[in-house]
């Protein structure tokens, strides 16, 4: 190594030749070693990293976009199901109650489902309170099909209850009672029960007889009373097959008869009569002809009954009103000539009076 080349101070650089438009030359030895190819990777790199943020923001960009996209669809699907939905279809929902009918969102469609769900929840109600008192539910049933609830009540009346009768050792005449009732559902008269109880009394046997005669009744009760409701609705059905027979019966004669002791009939008005005679125009069943009869004038009912006394035989009405009728007409005529005839008497002795003065005799 040269003196020249052992190493270059600071004071051998001037500050000149620094700031001298870059004419200094820095040794090669100071250089920094960055080839082209590497600056190339550096920058390579650079543009990379700067891809792929640009490509972060731009999927960050579309992801924001299909954010918003989708939140305009839901607010899109919010704003079908607000229009699709009714104050009809909001109250049903809030009420917990579904129909199968579809109602107007108007005054007349919420009255409707109104008086539907009033219906359901009636029902409801009802079947809570049957499966909490049975015993209502047995009696709406009976009266339903037309049984007496007198009769209902009287049947589950605890004083008759034979399963809540106590009999003591000295009560003998509730002993005798018991004794009389199961004897006298036996079919016996009085004297024979009254007889057989004194012999159970005179051999000490009236208490054991009693308990045996009240554990019996029980039972019996206990049996109609499980059996009443399904015997009132045999005897319901029963009556309504009589009912239909009979309809079926007056159908039946309408259509094979001309006439109806002496009243003719004609066929274009059968199917109309029939319906008049038989199908209920109100809540209580009756039909137009039972409110025409009720409602009718008390001569027209006094007439239809008179028929009915008379047997309704039409022909002699008819034969009396004829002559009847006659009778008043022959009155009618004899009487005019009876009044013709006054008439011309009384115009003759008018005619008679008249004197012509030109014809008097003046000579006396």
């Amino acid at each position: 190594m040269t003196p020249d080349e052992e190493g270059i101070g600071l004071d051998d650089i001037s500050f000149d030749d620094v700031l001298d438009g870059g004419s200094a030359e820095v040794p090669s030895d100071l250089a920094i070693d960055a080839p082209e190819a590497e600056a190339d990777e550096l920058d390579a790199d650079a543009e990379e990293l700067q891809e792929e943020e640009s490509n972060e923001e731009e999927v960050e960009d579309d992801d924001t976009e299909e954010e918003l996209e989708e939140e305009e669809e839901d607010d899109d699907d919010e704003e079908v199901e607000r229009e699709g939905s009714t104050v009809v279809s909001e109250i049903l929902e809030k009420l917990g109650y579904e129909t199968e009918e579809e109602y107007d969102d108007t005054t007349e469609g919420l009255l409707a489902m109104t008086q539907d769900v009033g219906k359901q929840m009636a029902e409801d109600q009802l079947d809570g309170l049957f499966e909490n008192f049975p015993l209502v539910k047995n009696h709406l049933e009976y009266v339903l099909n037309g049984g007496d609830s007198q009769d209902f009540m009287q049947a589950y009346d605890p004083n008759l209850d034979y399963n809540k009768v106590e009999l003591n050792e000295d009560d003998v005449r509730s002993q005798k009672a018991i004794l009389s009732d199961y004897f006298t559902t036996k079919g016996h008269d009085k004297e024979f029960i009254d007889e057989l109880l004194e012999d159970y009394q005179d051999n000490g046997k009236l208490l054991d007889k009693a308990t045996a005669a009240k554990n019996a009744l029980a039972k019996s009760q206990e049996t109609q009373r499980s059996q009443l409701v399904e015997q009132r609705k045999a005897q319901r059905a029963e009556e309504t097959k009589q009912q239909q027979n009979f309809w079926n019966g007056v159908h039946e004669t309408i259509e094979n008869s001309d006439e109806f002791a002496g009243v003719n009939v004609p066929k274009r008005d059968k199917n109309k009569f029939f319906e008049y005679l038989s199908r209920p125009v109100d809540q209580d069943g009756r039909t137009q002809r039972d409110l025409d009869h009720s409602e009718s004038e008390l001569e027209t009912k006094l007439a239809i009954d008179y028929l009915m006394f008379k047997g309704f035989d039409l022909s002699k009405l008819v034969d009396t009103k004829a002559k009847t009728k006659n009778a008043k007409s022959l009155r009618d005529r004899i009487s005019k000539n009876e009044e013709r005839v006054k008439s011309a008497r009384k115009a003759s002795r008018r005619k008679s009076k008249q004197v012509d003065l030109d014809d008097l005799d003046l000579n006396f």
